[in-house]
């Protein structure tokens, strides 16, 4: 490859770790038109630049990919965009969990009932000012372009937005027209640049899709050579039997699987990420190309609404909110929380209303920052009547925190070589409290995989960071710090790169990051501080 001599910036005396799991060596970095040119050290005396930065004691990585982001649903402003920014993350892999921000129709009423079903994961949705930004994919990667974030968003389609667009919140299957104009969709999605279909099979209206949907739809995944990202049925008591649900689906249609944050919830599970992993082992094995996405925390974080029976969304949020002011109701939703059930009740994984946190809230605030039973003694409600409460008080919406994950199970993940880091992570407002992945899941689990539990050394878990999910989600060029390459870069202060953000302080900075450069150009951290 031929090279000017003089660059836009030239990184001198820099460790690098390229992104690719290979020792670090000692080496010269220049960034020309937003690309890399990888040099020796010996090499960097003859050159020049406009900019020159000596990077003795810092090490060069690539720009982190969130692997599993929701930020696409709050990238507007500039919170949202530091809880990326400031941790390191300039890639995020978005539109999971059945959830993107197209397709939809642009007439207002479809915007405003996309606008809530959005809302559902993403209390604040930083939606656009003209509803043809979500019409479909082009349309919504053009807009992510114009607001010039220095974070790249990739996108599977949602099969949640895809059904709202072709059939509503419908509790059936759908008919032959319908099932046709969301094949055609998809397809002209991946052809748009999707990277593919994503589920999230506890969520309305995807709840209501059967296999054979699925099916349907990752037939035209297969021929227009996409991916299947998926959150399962079930993550709890039946977490085995939906994973390999999701895993036979793949198989059958011929298409690489994205396993989504990979867990067992619920105390009754714990432990059970060992026959997971065999059943992936034996995926592999077989050949099925495959990625997992995990985030290294023990709490999760959805919807305070998730835990209703499903058959409750079959109206949208206003038929749940109506459902929980009737009495009748309200009764069969209290007593059907209360047992284990074929749905992922997430309160009851988690031990009850003592070990959910009332994160973030819309409307009503009073709860926020406490766990429901906090709350309800405070209010001098009975808990399930509390939770009903800030539903109704929310019109249906909310952001929970759910402790129901043991540690042993995310080591046990996270020491797969094919788990890549992710935050699953969006936020509220500034004001609010977010869970801590949202700041800080890449200093996170940079330690728990080096210093904390040793499961690999350093170069290796930056390519879990970086060019594991490039490789496996096929960004080009994105991952790795070789020529050619866009210029992502990270300064890092090995020793000082950590996270500070607990859940009393979800929002604090992640430090030891020295600069961080997107396509060549710095990025003004004052702005994200």
């Amino acid at each position: 490859m031929c090279y000017n001599a003089f660059m836009d910036i030239l990184i001198q005396n820099v460790t690098v770790l390229d992104g690719s799991g290979a020792p670090a060596y000692a080496g010269a970095i220049g960034m020309e038109n937003g690309k890399l040119r990888m040099f020796k050290p010996c090499e960097a005396a003859a050159l020049s630049a406009e900019a020159t930065i000596d990077g003795t004691g810092l090490t060069a990585v690539p720009g982190f990919i969130d692997a599993h982001s929701h930020g696409d649903l709050t990238m507007r402003g500039v919170y949202a965009t530091a809880s990326k920014i400031t941790q390191g993350i300039t890639t995020q892999v978005a539109g999971q969990c059945g959830f993107s921000m197209f397709p939809c129709a642009p007439d207002p009423a479809s915007y405003e009932q996309f606008t809530r079903f959005i809302s559902r994961v993403a209390p604040y949705p930083e939606m656009p000012d003209k509803p043809e930004a979500c019409q479909s994919a082009a349309n919504f990667f053009d807009w992510m372009r114009s607001l010039n974030s220095p974070v790249k968003t990739y996108s599977f389609t949602g099969l949640g937005s895809l059904r709202l667009w072709a059939m509503g919140y419908a509790d059936r299957k759908p008919d032959a027209t319908e099932l046709r104009r969301m094949q055609d969709m998809l397809r002209r999605s991946i052809r748009e640049g999707s990277l593919g279909l994503s589920t999230g099979l506890v969520y309305a209206p995807c709840v209501y899709a059967d296999n054979e949907e699925i099916l349907a739809l990752l037939r035209v995944v297969h021929e227009e050579g996409g991916m299947y990202a998926t959150h399962p049925r079930n993550e709890a008591d039946h977490v085995i039997d939906a994973r390999r649900e999701s895993i036979r689906l793949a198989k059958e249609a011929d298409v690489p699987l994205c396993v989504s944050h990979l867990k067992t919830a619920g105390r009754d599970n714990w432990g059970k990420s060992k026959t997971l992993l065999e059943d992936i082992d034996r995926a592999l094995d077989d050949g099925m190309e495959l990625l997992i996405d995990c985030y290294p925390y023990m709490a999760g974080n959805t919807s305070l609404n998730v835990s209703i029976p499903p058959r409750y969304f079959s109206d949208g949020l206003p038929g749940l909110v109506a459902a929980l002011r009737s009495p009748v109701e309200r009764e069969r939703i209290r007593e059907e929380m209360q047992h284990k059930s074929n749905y992922d009740n997430y309160i009851y994984n988690s031990g009850g209303f003592s070990g959910t946190y009332v994160s973030s809230c819309p409307v009503f605030h009073d709860a926020e920052g406490m766990f429901i039973t906090e709350y309800a003694e405070k209010a001098g409600l009975d808990p399930f009547d509390a939770y009903a409460d800030i539903l109704i008080r929310n019109n249906g919406l909310g952001l929970g925190i759910y402790f129901h994950m043991c540690e042993d199970d995310v080591v046990r993940i996270f020491s797969h070589p094919l788990c890549a880091v992710s935050t699953d992570g969006l936020v509220g407002l500034p004001n609010e409290n977010p869970h801590p992945r949202s700041f800080g899941t890449m200093p996170r689990a940079f330690r728990l995989l080096t210093d904390e539990h040793h499961i690999c050394g350093i170069p290796e878990a930056i390519h879990r960071m970086t060019g594991l999910a490039a490789e496996k989600l096929r960004l080009k060029g994105k991952g790795f710090l070789r020529d050619g390459y866009d210029a992502d870069v990270l300064l890092l202060d090995l020793p000082h790169f950590r996270d500070t953000s607990t859940y009393a302080n979800g929002s604090a900075r992640t430090t030891g990051i020295r600069r961080i450069f997107v396509s060549g150009q710095e990025v003004n951290m004052e702005v994200y501080q």
